[in-house]
């Protein structure tokens, strides 16, 4: 990202979550492509607009939020917003256009008024460096926007967060396990993977509760362990 050295001020980010990890976020294999992207949004030398696409339930905020917190961008003036928090009468992009990155999080809730104030903030940063990273549930082509806003938006470079295959979960529950630092056998792995819900939140909050599990009933990490606190988690 092209550092311009202006002095960081402090600003209200609507919904940052100051404790997401870019390191800490799962890339399966069909994400790989995605995280090679990012890292180069991060380290560019040149601002980019990017516009990334993702399912409820994929990761898409704690991402974004991730690479905000990510140390390529200390000393930057950035800002994360959640346009769903938003209200409509008033103008929140106002001289935004003097940050160096601009984070606007679930763009598909976007109310008819903020279409226009995001169209002229698009329109405002386009001579300058600034970087802009948008994120929603909907791709372009299915958001009932004005035209003009749709034409903007295709003009950004375009990724998606695709879930969780089959073939990737015992690499997330290894991933998962080895972040919270617990011992697991690649039998009981592969156990979970079976039984266990194909997204990422699911999975790391089955295997933190499974860890609570085995803590409260003073059991060790077994597949007849996993096979009794799974008879009652829903």
């Amino acid at each position: 990202m092209k550092n311009v050295n202006r002095k960081k001020q402090l600003f209200f980010d609507f919904g940052r979550d100051y404790e997401a990890n870019f390191e800490n976020f799962f890339f399966s294999a069909r994400n790989k492509l995605l995280k090679s992207e990012l890292e180069n949004f991060l380290n560019g030398k040149t601002s980019q607009n990017v516009f990334l696409t993702a399912d409820n339930g994929k990761g898409k905020t704690f991402l974004l939020n991730s690479i905000l917190n990510n140390e390529h961008l200390e000393g930057y003036k950035i800002i994360y917003i959640d346009v769903a928090s938003l209200n409509q009468e008033k103008n929140y992009f106002a001289e935004l256009s003097n940050f160096d990155l601009i984070c606007l999080d679930n763009i598909e809730k976007t109310s008819e008024t903020l279409e226009v104030q995001i169209f002229n903030l698009i329109n405002e940063c386009k001579d300058s460096s600034t970087n802009l990273l948008f994120a929603s549930s909907n791709h372009p082509d299915n958001l009932n926007f004005l035209p003009d806003l749709i034409s903007r938006f295709k003009e950004f470079k375009q990724y998606r967060i695709y879930s969780i295959a089959d073939d990737d979960v015992e690499d997330c529950i290894k991933f998962i396990a080895s972040k919270l630092k617990l011992n697991y056998s690649e039998d009981l792995i592969s156990f979970f993977s079976t039984r266990i819900k194909r997204d990422f939140l699911s999975i790391k909050t089955t295997i933190q509760d499974f860890d609570k599990f085995l803590y409260s009933e003073q059991k060790q990490p077994t597949k007849m362990s996993a096979a009794s606190f799974l008879k009652t988690y829903s």
